[in-house]
């Protein structure tokens, strides 16, 4: 049902018949990365169907890849699928659940736009972001918020944050659903989440909300530092590392309980994040996850950086691929079936 909406949407979007909420709804499906293959098929057979026709014009074609890959400060998006070397350090920020689309319509201005013909669609005024908006996230994925803390979204949930006050004196988001928190320490400027009544306050530690619709309850599990919860009229109180605080939704009685924060979690143990770490760090990661060994043939890969997102349970050959394509590298594997990363490295 879902691949069914979307195949319409994308086939609106191409005639220009796409309203703004349906624009929305199209890009967040882009992001999600279970339409990838559709999206190749379609525009591969496109231009081999027409080769010399219109397909997609370059503002609209930009409109999209400025929707998928912004990354100024005021961006949706959190992470950038653009190499960039700095001091020969390859630093790569993936969003590879798109990879496929973008990579087509990256290379529009050449290939895919061709000039105007006098019968041209014209082409819908693009949303005007208003000056106080927020910034809202959807679906399972990383989120980098403007103070540098991390966010680990589960499927089925939301976040959002106004993004002209997140930082003026607190840093106050709203969620719905779960996520994992990993936040910047702010001693001035403290994080607060909202969910529902109940107030999640922190400065700077790693916590796990759960806050469903489906669930009667919030429940606030601590995996580093100190974590207070409550509403806007007490406090219900502080919790340390694997302590919980269970809030009823309606009637706002709690519990406070010791749990283990790795069981709560474990909803996120099929994520492979890698954020902007080196080589050595990743394949410590990568082999943890697949249990296989990863050795590197040149010691110089060791200091390539790397910045990627593998959300959907992705195979190791697919996230294999993706590193090797970054960092610039090739990967085999050996008799014994470990895996040989070569290449030149990074200085």
């Amino acid at each position: 049902m879902q691949q069914k909406k979307f195949e319409e949407l994308f086939e609106s979007y191409l005639k220009n018949e796409l309203s703004v909420s349906d624009e929305q709804k199209l890009m967040e499906m882009i992001r999600q990365n279970s339409h990838d293959d559709f999206l190749k098929e379609k525009i591969d057979l496109m231009l081999r169907e027409n080769p010399s026709s219109e397909l997609l014009d370059k503002e609209k074609s930009d409109y999209i890849l400025n929707r998928i890959l912004s990354d100024s400060e005021n961006s949706q998006k959190v992470v950038l699928l653009e190499p960039k070397r700095r001091n020969k350090k390859v630093v790569v920020r993936l969003l590879f659940a798109a990879a496929s689309i973008i990579a087509l319509i990256a290379i529009g201005n050449s290939l895919f736009f061709k000039p105007k013909t006098e019968n041209a669609i014209p082409i819908t005024e693009l949303p005007v972001i208003a000056e106080n908006t927020s910034v809202d996230f959807s679906g399972k994925q990383l989120v980098r918020l403007p103070d540098g803390s991390t966010v680990i979204l589960n499927d089925n949930s939301t976040l959002k944050y106004e993004q002209n006050s997140f930082g003026n004196k607190t840093r106050e988001v709203t969620l719905t659903g779960e996520a994992f928190f990993d936040i910047k320490r702010n001693e001035k400027k403290p994080f607060i989440v909202h969910t529902g009544k109940v107030q999640t306050k922190v400065l700077g530690t790693a916590f796990n909300i759960n806050a469903f619709d489906s669930s009667k309850n919030i429940e606030v599990t601590v995996s580093r530092g100190k974590v207070q919860v409550g509403d806007a009229e007490k406090i219900y109180g502080v919790i340390t590392p694997n302590q919980q605080i269970k809030v009823n939704k309606n009637t706002l009685n709690f519990e406070q309980n010791t749990t283990s924060a790795a069981v709560v979690t474990k909803w996120k143990s099929n994520y492979l994040i890698l954020d902007d770490i080196n080589m050595e760090e990743a394949v410590a990661l990568i082999s943890q996850k697949y249990k296989v060994q990863i050795l590197l043939s040149n010691e110089k890969i060791r200091n390539c950086r790397i910045t990627a997102s593998f959300l959907n349970d992705e195979d190791l050959d697919h996230v294999l691929k993706v590193i090797s394509s970054v960092i610039e590298t090739e990967y085999r594997y050996n008799k014994t079936g470990t895996i040989i990363l070569d290449g030149k490295g990074c200085e």
